[in-house]
């Protein structure tokens, strides 16, 4: 499958159960999505061979691209403090990041037919940040800031889940449906 594109990041707050997730909110545009994932490995040699080999999932980074860090949003995802009245940011020593479900859709063409793969994270937690920026100089061009999570198991060992579907509309639902929600929200 060739991914031609991405679309719809989407994260909720992981509520304290560890198991459902607060209102589902969108994080910015998405530009560009990369996954790294850190393995603990093992490999048993005997009799001059390898007999056993293990892969175990550590933790992961996810590098976002974004159309827009908005300030609302990332104050929530980052524990920092936003004054009412000036809409002034505060970033503190003592801010404490939040966890959250993470996911997005990656259209795909295969065989010919446009296919619709989410990727979902139940919970990262997303790291603080400064945008670059740069003088405009003779041309003029876009600057877009990336941000980074950390990706953790979840209660259940989990830390990735994915399916393709036929068309998007299925997709979004099958996303949505995810961020499993708690009978009080």
């Amino acid at each position: 499958m060739a991914s031609i594109g991405l679309k719809s990041f989407k994260y909720a707050k992981l509520n304290e159960d560890g198991k459902t997730y607060g209102e589902v909110k969108t994080l910015a545009g998405a530009i560009e999505c990369k996954v790294a994932i850190e393995l603990a490995e093992a490999t048993l040699y005997a009799d001059d061979t390898v007999k056993e080999q293990v892969s175990v999932f550590k933790s992961g980074t996810i590098t976002a691209g974004i159309d827009d860090d908005n300030d609302a949003v990332f104050a929530e995802l980052l524990g920092q403090t936003i004054d009412e009245e000036s809409g002034l940011v505060t970033s503190n020593a003592t801010d404490t990041p939040i966890y959250v479900g993470f996911g997005h859709i990656v259209p795909k063409m295969v065989g010919g037919s446009r296919k619709y793969k989410v990727e979902w994270f139940p919970k990262v937690k997303f790291k603080p940040f400064m945008t670059d920026a740069k003088t405009k100089g003779d041309s003029l061009e876009f600057t877009t800031p990336s941000v980074e999570a950390t990706v953790f198991e979840d209660n259940e060992g989990n830390w990735e889940k994915h399916n393709v579907f036929s068309t998007e509309d299925e997709a979004v639902a099958a996303l949505t449906a995810l961020f499993v929600q708690s009978e009080t929200t």
